[in-house]
């Protein structure tokens, strides 16, 4: 398995913060499964003011094949629409490269 880490810098609206965590602290089962099934290993949000950093871990192997139904799959276009409400439309996404990530002595 090849793991490939992820990190994105969103930008929520202040109206939209409580409503973010709200979802997040109950996030649909079904979405849960639709990340898994497409190779999704791991996801945190962490949130600072209006500045949201989403982490992931996938599982590149299956990820790659399954990125296009997961963004077809019903539960995937409901919950992005929704979270799209969200978003500062005038935040474009800004998606970070890793450059260095420290042993965790287990490999």
């Amino acid at each position: 398995m090849t793991k490939e880490r992820r990190l994105s810098l969103r930008r929520l609206k202040p109206e939209g913060i409580r409503e973010y965590v709200r979802l997040h602290a109950q996030v649909w089962p079904e979405l849960l499964e639709a990340y898994r099934s497409a190779g999704i290993i791991q996801v945190c949000c962490f949130l600072n003011g209006l500045d949201l950093v989403v982490y992931s871990v996938v599982n590149r192997d299956i990820y790659e094949k399954e990125k296009e139904a997961l963004s077809r799959n019903p539960v995937e276009v409901r919950w992005q629409a929704l979270m799209k409400t969200l978003d500062d439309p005038h935040f474009e996404e800004k998606p970070f490269d890793e450059v260095f990530s420290m042993a965790t002595g287990k490999e």
